[in-house]
């Protein structure tokens, strides 16, 4: 049996069709479906319900993807641990939080290509919480995340990088406090539910609660332009703020030089994979 069709299987278990997984494993329609009657025929089972369009795993089909998952670990593993130069190989899936991908993702290819040429990578972005959910759930195989205060024990997490928090307030509120700023202008509010959100609340509650005068906006970009147009003010990471910046905009550092955000690689807390975690932080280092 080739592992082949295995790892076939696991990717149309993952995305519910045969023509999306096709197109993920650049294969046509045709040698996927021929591939997947030829695995049914060499173990003797039904894998699908093809009364049903798409066709549906069975039961013992499900069963047999939950193995299959195993083999295909069993295989990454053996692969790595015969690998001469100790160098990662194999296919990985990665997150970004949304709020760092633009920054971090570019030097991470550039060094990948560099110091992992027989790895590969696809990527997602997206809150830290949903890339954590992702991570238990088998989805990805790292993701960076903002460090939390309540880390979740089934992973590991791998300190990448600390950034310091910043305001970032229209030019002609520059030498406002925060208080005073509070006063005149709106909070603008990243996602208060994601981990650098959690950061900014905790730190500017006792700013605003008084007024409440908080907008909350899902993009670091959309909040930049508010700043520059005079709309209100804001708190987050410093390089964010000076990706975005212009001579319409007064960054203001924090009084309080603790305030900053880590950004850290998750990964699941797992023994046989922690070579590979240390091989994957490497290339956000170099």
């Amino acid at each position: 049996m080739q592992t082949r069709a295995l790892k076939t299987l696991s990717e149309i278990a993952k995305v519910g069709s045969f023509v999306t997984a096709a197109q993920h494993l650049n294969m046509t329609l045709s040698a996927l479906s021929m591939q997947m009657k030829s695995l049914e025929k060499e173990l003797g089972v039904a894998l699908f319900d093809r009364s049903f369009r798409p066709p549906k795993l069975t039961p013992l089909g499900r069963s047999i993807c939950e193995h299959a998952a195993s083999v295909l670990t069993a295989e990454d593993a053996l692969k790595a641990a015969c690998d001469p130069n100790d160098q990662l190989t194999g296919r990985y899936r990665l997150g970004f939080v949304m709020t760092a991908s633009v920054r971090l993702l570019p030097d991470f290819l550039i060094s990948a290509r560099q110091h992992a040429p027989h790895a590969s990578f696809g990527v997602a972005t997206g809150l830290s919480e949903t890339l954590e959910a992702q991570l238990v759930n088998g989805d990805l195989d790292g993701a960076i995340v903002t460090a939390s205060t309540k880390p979740d024990p089934r992973l590991s997490y791998h300190l990448i990088c600390e950034e310091s928090l910043a305001f970032a307030v229209p030019e002609e509120y520059r030498g406002l406090s925060p208080d005073r700023l509070n006063e005149q202008l709106q909070f603008l509010q990243f996602l208060p539910d994601s981990g650098i959100g959690k950061l900014i609340t905790k730190y500017v509650e006792p700013i605003i609660s008084r007024r409440k005068r908080v907008l909350v906006i899902d993009s670091v970009e959309a909040i930049m332009e508010c700043v520059k147009n005079g709309i209100g003010f804001t708190l987050l990471p410093e390089p964010d703020i000076r990706r975005y910046a212009d001579n319409r905009i007064a960054v203001i550092k924090s009084q309080r030089n603790e305030i900053s955000r880590q950004l850290v690689l998750a990964t699941l807390r797992n023994a046989s994979t922690n070579r590979q975690t240390e091989l994957l932080s490497e290339l956000f280092i170099n």
